[in-house]
């Protein structure tokens, strides 16, 4: 039994997906009869012709599992859909999705009129569990999938204990919860197979969570930088600086001289903007002022998160190996932005966007900030994130910088450059891998393997474990760990999507803001 998922048509947002999961996955062309064993779920991401329709109803009927969305379950099935706007996703007591990250849709989808699964904010359900003959298909909204190419930005309340919420701008629809929706999809047809499932670890060397502090410098002066430096240094912080660089350009070698930090750049004149010309100049002087001071660099991070097609395209042409921008994702894995007609060679990785800047403009007092962190650690571990947070040098935050750098080490988590995440990303997605399901064993086939990635194998929704990559897999001598996920929530979607006053002052700020830089 093969344990590769098929995929029909390898479309931009589902090649983001499936990459971000890391399952092994195979495009196929149903013209040919598929035997329920030939693969162990299919994507139909498109309609095809009546030939193929027979193909794939067979492979269904026979005991295969199948994963798509409304519009082509109408084609496929001929099933009801109605189309519906659909604000929010908040699953909580969900035989499927429960523990999913809730997110932020505002968008207007088609829904199966017979779903069963994952509720809305309206109460309508949002995903029908379709069976036919021995074999089970997840419907999912008709352009689910679509939201991952969304490049919109609003501001969004963050969930806190707190009295008031934390906001940013950042990306307006909340692709990680599509990501983790879509994954849970395709875990749930392996598993009402009594089938593993099988994917890359996001993280290098069996380890359950990464950490990187991630430092925007902006107009910071000599001293808080310094400051923030040895804070690093004492920590045995590997931080990853993004360094504005017209303030600094006279004291450069404040940076040239860092140990054990990564340097970036994060611009010359700390502005955005989507006049191609503006950026490509901006990020010109900003270059030069680095190369002048023999800081090597690859990573770049936009002013304010901003991200737009025009700054990509610069950044390319400048030769990054990546940028982190969080109007563009955050809270996600890595991915290659596609840029209407192509994917950018620049890596985006997303971090969380909430600084503690935001946090005390919100009126939390240092022991909110704690809880607030805490509460972020505890989420990207139980959701297999990379715990990236980022924040500026300023003498205020000193403290319970040191207070938050001392608890991730406390956790036992470990440090990473975005530098060498970024490189071992990529060589995550050069493998390519095919594996096969027997009594009490799996075997797999590697092509391009790396020691430093490895293998997350899940029996159930509770129940995994990390392996190192290797040819045999003996099911038997397995220490399965069991994950339970907090279904509480901090702060319900029905506050977090509320615009209030301080959300609009907010704003305002901003906008001036990047007006007079």
């Amino acid at each position: 039994m093969r344990l590769t998922v098929g995929i029909t048509q390898l479309l931009p947002e589902w090649e983001i997906v499936i990459q971000q999961i890391g399952v092994s996955f195979e495009i196929i062309s149903p013209k040919e009869p598929i035997s329920a064993d030939q693969f162990s779920a299919i994507i139909i991401t498109r309609k095809e012709a009546m030939p193929e329709k027979d193909v794939l109803l067979h492979y269904l009927n026979s005991g295969g599992s199948i994963l798509t969305e409304a519009d082509v379950a109408e084609w496929l099935f001929n099933i009801g859909t109605m189309p519906a706007f659909v604000n929010t996703i908040e699953p909580i007591k969900d035989p499927i999705f429960s523990g999913v990250l809730p997110g932020f849709i505002q968008t207007k989808l088609f829904l199966p009129r017979r779903g069963d699964v994952l509720e809305s904010e309206s109460g309508r359900k949002l995903v029908q569990i379709h069976t036919s003959g021995k074999g089970t298909a997840i419907i999912l909204p008709g352009g689910f999938s679509k939201i991952i190419l969304d490049t919109g930005v609003r501001r969004r309340n963050f969930p806190t204990r707190a009295p008031l919420l934390p906001s940013e701008r950042i990306t307006r629809k909340s692709k990680h919860t599509i990501r983790e929706v879509i994954q849970r999809s395709l875990e749930h047809l392996h598993f009402v197979r009594q089938l593993p499932f099988l994917s890359l670890s996001p993280f290098p060397d069996e380890k359950q969570s990464i950490f990187n502090f991630r430092i925007d410098t902006d107009s910071a002066t000599e001293e808080e930088i310094d400051s923030l430096y040895q804070l690093c240094l004492n920590r045995s912080t590997s931080a990853t600086w993004f360094v504005e660089t017209k303030s600094a350009r006279d004291r450069i070698g404040q940076f040239a001289r860092m140990q054990n930090q990564e340097i970036g750049l994060h611009c010359y004149r700390h502005k955005v903007s989507r006049n191609y010309s503006f950026n490509k100049l901006n990020i010109e002087k900003g270059c030069r002022t680095l190369k002048i001071a023999n800081i090597p660099f690859c990573g770049y991070a936009a002013p304010y998160g901003e991200w737009n097609i025009p700054l990509a395209k610069t950044i390319e042409e400048a030769g990054f190996i990546y940028s982190s921008e969080f109007t563009l994702d955050y809270d996600n894995l890595p991915f290659y932005p596609y840029l209407r007609n192509r994917f950018s060679s620049v890596l985006q990785i997303p971090i969380h966007p909430i600084s503690t800047g935001r946090l005390r403009n919100a009126r939390h007092m240092e022991d909110d900030i704690r809880n607030y962190f805490k509460e972020v650690i505890k989420e990207r571990i139980e959701h297999n994130l990379p715990l990236f947070i980022y924040d500026h040098p300023s003498s205020i935050n000193l403290n319970v910088l040191n207070w938050l750098l001392q608890y991730v080490n406390k956790k036992g988590i470990s440090t990473i450059s975005l530098k060498d995440y970024a490189h071992w990303w990529k060589k995550r997605m050069e493998i390519k891998w095919s594996a096969y399901f027997g009594t009490g064993r799996i075997s797999i086939k590697w092509r391009h393997p790396n020691h430093s990635v490895s293998v997350l194998l899940k029996k159930s929704p509770k129940e995994s474990v990390l392996i190192k990559t290797k040819n045999v897999i003996n099911l038997y001598n397995l220490k399965w760990q069991k994950k339970k996920l907090s279904g509480k929530l901090t702060t319900p979607m029905a506050l977090r999507i509320k615009l209030n006053r301080k959300m609009i002052f907010n704003d305002i700020l901003s906008f001036y803001g990047r007006l007079k830089q």
